[in-house]
């Protein structure tokens, strides 16, 4: 059946000559059309929108026809979200970095220089969030001869997608450490780091935080760190670039 204008017949009941008689009108569908969509045979909710109090927010749709998920997201081939619920209008989508310098100082060997930064992200969607980073090119010193390796923590064994515990002043290199409710759940202490994964190698950016949920100014503190391993590498000031991309989810 395809429905270009659809027409629904209610009853109606008139008087004629003091006698019932059964009488058709009829009653026009709402079509609801733009540029980009057209919707056929919508329907009129009982009640939908949002409601709040100082311990919930809620919204829901009463009287929807098919309302409901159909499919599931991120695993079928399709999502259909039919209801209020799942289409209301979303408030606003935020992601922003307290500051776009890290100022590790210059750095010698037997020591660690840190520097942090905080991430701060709203997202309304139901799907969640996820934010990553890469680093576009290894430490490298100003005079661009001379590279600090990424970190292998005092395990030897952390990597671009696994945090490990680094604390030996003695073990050189550059990561960071990621601390928060979202943060990934390998950074299990604040000694807990993890190298960048690099770009200027095809390396795979790595999540450093993430929800399924909706978030509401959400923080991580990102600390970044970095040392030499022998005398033998030149002390001094090294500097790359690091980038964080955020993806909602819907």
């Amino acid at each position: 059946m395809q429905l270009k204008s659809a027409v629904l017949w209610g009853i109606a009941w008139a008087t004629a000559w003091g006698s019932y008689q059964l009488a058709l009108a009829p009653v026009l569908a709402e079509r609801l059309e733009s540029d980009s969509y057209v919707i056929q045979f919508g329907n009129f909710n009982v009640t939908a929108g949002e409601k709040s109090s100082a311990s919930y927010k809620v919204t829901d749709t009463v009287g929807q026809t098919g309302a409901g998920p159909y499919g599931e997201y991120g695993v079928s081939s399709y999502f259909i979200g039919g209801g209020f619920q799942y289409i209301y209008q979303i408030d606003q989508f935020s992601f922003s970095i307290s500051k776009l310098t890290i100022d590790l100082g210059e750095l010698t060997t037997g020591a660690h220089n840190t520097d942090d930064l905080t991430l701060s992200i709203t997202t309304r969607g139901a799907g969640g969030y996820a934010v990553y980073t890469y680093e576009t090119k290894p430490l490298t010193h100003q005079d661009g001869s001379h590279t600090v390796a990424d970190t292998i923590c005092d395990s030897g064994s952390c990597t671009e997608a696994a945090a490990g515990l680094w604390t030996n002043v003695n073990v050189g290199g550059f990561g960071f450490n990621a601390t928060g409710a979202d943060a990934a759940s390998d950074f299990l202490t604040t000694d807990h780091f993890r190298q960048f994964a690099d770009n200027s190698t095809a390396e795979t950016m790595q999540s450093i935080m993430s929800s399924s949920d909706i978030v509401e100014d959400e923080t991580v503190v990102v600390t970044y760190k970095a040392g030499l391993s022998t005398a033998s590498q030149a002390a001094g000031r090294y500097e790359t670039a690091t980038v964080y991309v955020a993806v909602p989810g819907y």
